[in-house]
């Protein structure tokens, strides 16, 4: 393995490594839920210092590629959930799975209720869940909706899409929209929900859906998992 980086190339030694790892998980050398070597076994075979060997499994851990289990070792990851996220278009067989955390009426005085157009004092549903895809925790949701365009929304059963029941029930179509995407970091409460490490990269998309006339109907932040999902762009 050491003939396999270039101490004279410039590019970090462990950059060199952690490209090397991710080309043989790719190639299939490695698969999903193989034991890859210790650090020890792996520093001797680069012939470099645990410290950077330590760093670019580290790196490979961050970004989702691969799994630490304490006491255990380190595993690679399993294929991540693929669908075009901003959109909220997931494949049919990641299933429609979401528990409520939290589900409220609110007054929407925050200023991230701006773009509600809300009148003075009035008051929107907050509906704090938790999406699965496959049984497996991969974001939590938070919407929120004017209680004045759906007054008995808490009614119904909250377990599928809130767009698709908003559309069926109530006969209000979303067919415009705002995306914004940005990274972030999950902070511990975050992270004990989802079910991971503290400080793992996620990916938070906020969308506000509106009808076709551009009212504003449902404010909606995800965060999801960085090292189980990914996104789709496709022009198909």
């Amino acid at each position: 393995m050491k003939a396999l980086i270039n101490e004279e190339s410039g590019i970090p030694l462990y950059y060199q490594i952690k490209e090397f790892i991710r080309e043989k998980i790719d190639n299939g050398d490695w698969k999903s839920g193989d034991k890859i070597p210790n650090e020890v076994d792996l520093a001797k075979n680069f012939m470099v210092s645990r410290s950077t060997m330590r760093q670019a499994i580290l790196e490979l851990v961050n970004e989702g590629i691969l799994t630490r289990k304490k006491g255990v070792g380190t595993f690679v990851s399993k294929p991540k959930f693929e669908g075009n996220f901003i959109n909220f278009s997931y494949p049919e067989e990641l299933g429609t799975k979401h528990t409520p955390i939290s589900i409220k009426a609110i007054e929407g005085t925050s200023g991230k209720f701006k773009v509600l157009n809300l009148k003075d004092h009035e008051n929107v549903y907050e509906i704090i869940r938790l999406r699965f895809f496959n049984e497996e925790p991969a974001a939590i949701e938070k919407s929120y909706v004017p209680v004045r365009l759906v007054p008995d929304l808490l009614e119904n059963n909250l377990d599928g899409k809130l767009n698709d029941l908003i559309t069926k029930k109530y006969g209000i179509k979303m067919t415009r929209y705002k995306n914004y995407i940005e990274p972030v970091l999950l902070d511990s409460y975050e992270a004990k929900v989802l079910e991971v490490e503290q400080n793992q990269p996620a990916l938070k998309i906020t969308k506000l859906l509106m009808t076709p006339q551009g009212t504003p109907v449902m404010l909606s932040t995800s965060i999801f998992r960085g090292d189980r999902c990914k996104l789709l762009f496709s022009s198909e």
